[in-house]
């Protein structure tokens, strides 16, 4: 071979090589962040040719969605009451039950980090009990009352109910300042500090783990342990006038390096271990709200799973332990979630998403009743249709724009005047239960849609009518409508088999308005309401 043609080969191979190397490079700090293999949902032509106007539900089975786990609620902050009523258990029947109740099968129980005394807590019933004592043995007789409403809750739910273990803080025997939130800031630009430090990570890890493991040992099926809750906003008290400090609830700030080495640190203690073989993982961080792009939630997502320069070898062990994002479904429109999926479909689609907490804040203007709520001057606790309409708009939309696997209301239960319960107590009289029209609309969804279905494509073919179609392991179909219209509207649904209508609106509470058998079905959508067919 002569020199010229020798100049060209190697300098073809140099080039190969550079631009192999500029390939990775560019991948590492642009590429597809976090995904190893991306996953792609297939559309229906079909669903997508239906118009509104046809007033015909189409349904495709042959495009199948995410699975679902179900449907669950919190017991912050009235099981530790509850537990001691005498009407416990009818309670944690209208919760867990799925033929007297609306057969929720996901529990998420608080592990308290011991702010029982802490009078700086405005409400009472927000200080907790913790099972771990400050000299660090543990004590699992505390938080009783809390763990019979668990137990109650598996009674009526089954073996199979799915149990979640999350933490508000550290137990403040392990956090900065001995308490269970961060010191108030003297100025309000001073940078937020997280009140837990990194040497006590280990710490937190243990006590997370070994309440675990009491929960399995004592029989319950425990899916996840939660460390860090909504860690982008500073959780800090804040000083009164007369210079004493007040604050609402436990929390814990974290930056999103230090959510990343706490992650970090609890994979470590878990994968491998007894509990992971028993099929309790680590969640990762629940995010304050779902967005994408240029957003806090990204920049976490970045930090713990994504490739860029700056984490692709600090969080390797972390992007192959973690299957799944739990977000809430906070501050967030249906345009802002779009926005998240299109984050998540690019960058990180093979983790599915949980929607693990909601409620209708007062101060969101995407909960579609907020203009209703600032008209009431002394507050309401919002039991009324619109309410819960608005709220299964916000459960349709997760399940259909961010493909969740599980959604979950904020608190099952709750005291006083505020939009966050499905079922209002009185401290009073015990047996004076108010049950919202939520608890019913989210009846329409965890009573027929069980851990394991499959969301199919469906559209309705109804203006201003959402609708979700899914197939249970059972291969009953379930089709759930939430009529937006100040009218009565109808769409004709093709049913197979036997089947059931069950409406919930101004007059009916999942009442069953019609059944039969298979055929063209004329399923009727009362003015502002949730309807929910079943066929086999």
């Amino acid at each position: 071979m002569d020199k010229t043609k020798k100049k060209k080969t190697l300098a073809i191979a140099i080039s190969c090589l550079v631009v192999i190397v500029i390939a990775v490079v560019l991948y590492i700090a642009f590429g597809v962040i976090g995904t190893d293999s991306k996953t792609v949902y297939l559309q229906s032509e079909k669903v997508n040719a239906n118009k509104n106007g046809s007033n015909v539900t189409v349904i495709d089975d042959s495009v199948g969605y995410q699975l679902v786990n179900g449907f669950g609620a919190s017991a912050c902050w009235w099981s530790q009451d509850v537990g001691a009523w005498d009407n416990a258990d009818e309670i944690m029947q209208a919760l867990y039950d799925d033929k007297n109740g609306i057969g929720l099968n996901i529990y998420r129980y608080n592990l308290g980090a011991g702010s029982k005394n802490d009078t700086h807590i405005k409400a009472e019933n927000r200080r907790t009990e913790c099972f771990l004592n400050a000299d660090g043995t543990y004590n699992f007789n505390n938080d009783k009352n809390a763990q019979t409403c668990l137990e109650l809750a598996k009674k009526y739910a089954g073996k199979d109910m799915r149990l979640t273990l999350f933490c508000n803080s550290a137990p403040v025997y392990l956090t900065k300042n001995g308490a269970a939130y961060g010191t108030p800031y003297k100025n309000e630009n001073d940078p937020w500090i997280s009140n837990l430090d990194k040497s006590k990570y280990p710490d937190f890890a243990d006590f997370c783990y070994n309440s675990a493991e009491y929960f399995v040992n004592k029989g319950y099926r425990v899916t996840s342990v939660s460390p860090i809750n909504e860690p982008q906003y500073s959780w800090a008290a804040w000083y009164n006038d007369d210079n004493t400090y007040s604050v609402n609830q436990e929390g814990c700030y974290y930056s999103k390096y230090e959510a990343r080495d706490l992650l970090k640190t609890f994979v470590k203690k878990f994968k491998g271990s007894d509990l992971d073989k028993k099929g309790v993982k680590v969640s990762m961080f629940e995010s304050g709200s779902m967005e994408g792009d240029d957003s806090s939630c990204a920049a976490y997502m970045d930090c713990i799973l994504g490739r860029g320069p700056k984490y692709v070898f600090k969080n390797a062990k972390l992007r192959k332990y973690f299957n799944e994002v739990s977000m809430h479904s906070y501050w967030s429109s249906a345009d802002t979630k779009k926005n998240a999926e299109s984050y998540f479909a690019d960058k990180y689609s093979k983790y599915s998403i949980a929607a693990t907490e909601y409620c209708q804040m007062t101060d969101d203007k995407n909960t579609g009743v907020y203009d209703l709520i600032s008209k009431e001057k002394n507050g309401t606790n919002g039991t009324s249709i619109k309410y819960g309409v608005a709220m299964a708009n916000t459960i349709i939309d997760d399940l259909t724009i961010m493909n969740a696997s599980e959604w979950d209301w904020w608190t099952a239960c709750s005291y006083g005047t505020y939009t966050d319960g499905l079922i209002y107590l009185d401290k009073d009289n015990h047996e004076n239960l108010d049950f919202s029209k939520r608890y019913y609309c989210l009846g329409n969804f965890s009573k027929f849609i069980k851990e394991g279905a499959t969301r199919i494509a469906c559209s309705s073919g109804v203006e201003n009518v959402k609708s979700a179609a899914f197939v249970n392991r059972d291969n009953s179909t379930v089709v759930v409508y939430v009529n937006n219209n100040d009218k009565k509207v109808s769409t004709t649904l093709d049913c197979t088999g036997k089947y059931a209508v069950y409406t919930t609106d101004r007059d009916n509470d999942i009442a069953k308005t019609n059944f039969g058998k298979a055929g063209k079905v004329n399923v009727t959508l009362p003015a502002t309401s949730v309807v929910t067919v079943v066929f086999e």
